[in-house]
């Protein structure tokens, strides 16, 4: 996922800048961020995951500085990521799931929790994820695997 910003200060591990495209300061957390200057307009690239601290953190895989004064074109991007997981412990409003790609556990917040039951395979979509311990995510669907 990419991020068209403008720089507002910087030092050696993270900077703080300002999203075009929503106007949130956001902090982003990259080695070597000390080399941008306050002003200097760049695209950020990450993974799509958020904090949602004030101002949110995100961690970057790689910052490119920009001449240019207007953001890039937007490009397609998918709306929605999904995982597949196994049902560890129900909740209210919400699932403590195991992602059977990576075995990261994951608490999912769904308003039909209770409509599922430990160890259950689901097929979780989501718009975000939280860089939390464990990570959060509001789901906008599951799927149960039969």
């Amino acid at each position: 996922m990419n991020m068209f910003a403008t720089v507002i200060e910087s030092d050696s591990e993270s900077l703080l800048v300002r999203d075009v495209r929503t106007g949130d300061e956001v902090r982003v957390f990259f080695r070597g961020s000390d080399r941008f200057m306050p002003g200097d307009r760049i695209i950020i690239t990450y993974s799509g995951a958020m904090t949602r601290s004030i101002p949110p953190q995100i961690t970057a895989t790689s910052i490119q500085r920009i001449a240019s004064v207007n953001p890039p074109m937007p490009q397609p991007q998918p709306t929605q990521t999904e995982f597949r997981g196994v049902v560890l412990q129900r909740r209210h409003n919400s699932l403590l799931v195991r992602d059977t790609m990576n075995g990261r556990q994951v608490i999912v917040n769904y308003p039909y929790a209770h409509h599922f039951c430990v160890s259950q395979q689901i097929d979780v979509k989501y718009d975000t994820i939280t860089l939390s311990d464990p990570p959060r995510v509001d789901a906008t669907d599951i799927t149960p695997i039969c």
